[in-house]
């Protein structure tokens, strides 16, 4: 797995991730939860992309994006900025919920693409949040594998924005199951995990409290 160039141009296909500032938490409760997504639901009514994977954390989010006529920096301007008023006006705060600007990685290929939606998935597994990526509702991993029943406000918006189409076209045969095998498995993915995390400008410390 090739390491990417960090070239922006629209119609091409991004792993970004953005933080709270000062590893402060920018998800509070289910309703924070719902409102990131309504937020995302309306960006995309505006703007032209898909959603390949996203998972949600407590202190910051992973998505990997499509962009269609409309530059990655666009999209994700108008989401964060659109959510931190939302956010600020809950808890009558000011100042900035982000940390500086968003990171973003540019996928290239379909190994690198597999291999990032698994780092997502996996996200709140390697946080030691939950012990298997189904068990948490928060992440877009439920639309791949088994559908989503989980209830929650914010996982059912979820299933309508995120398309998994092509991720799972990676896969013949039981597409889901084979992609549930690939990120569950016991195959190491350590060295494709270290590039990604190197990628993303991810470490220990951005682990949730």
């Amino acid at each position: 797995m090739a390491r990417k160039k960090r070239i922006w141009y629209p119609g091409a296909t991004y792993h970004v991730m953005s933080r709270g500032n000062r590893r402060n938490s920018i998800f509070k409760d289910e309703w924070d939860y719902g409102m990131f997504m309504e937020c995302l639901k309306s960006v995309k009514e505006q703007y032209d992309f898909k959603i390949h994977s996203i998972c949600l954390m407590t202190n910051h989010f992973h998505m990997i994006v499509e962009t269609g006529g409309t530059e990655i920096w666009k999209i994700m301007h108008k989401l964060l900025l659109s959510y931190a008023a939302t956010y600020n006006m809950k808890y009558k705060l000011t100042g900035h919920l982000f940390e500086n600007r968003y990171i973003g990685q540019i996928i290239e290929d379909d190994t690198y693409l597999l291999e990032a939606s698994r780092y997502i998935h996996l996200n709140p597994v390697k946080a030691q949040m939950v012990r298997e990526p189904l068990s948490y509702k928060y992440s877009s991993y439920a639309d791949f594998v088994s559908g989503r029943n989980d209830g929650c406000s914010s996982g059912s918006v979820m299933n309508k924005l995120v398309d998994t189409s092509r991720v799972l076209r990676c896969f013949q045969n039981n597409p889901s199951e084979q992609y549930r095998m690939f990120v569950e498995g016991k195959i190491s993915h350590s060295e494709q995990e270290m590039l990604i995390q190197k990628d993303m400008k991810e470490d220990d410390m951005w682990l949730p409290w």
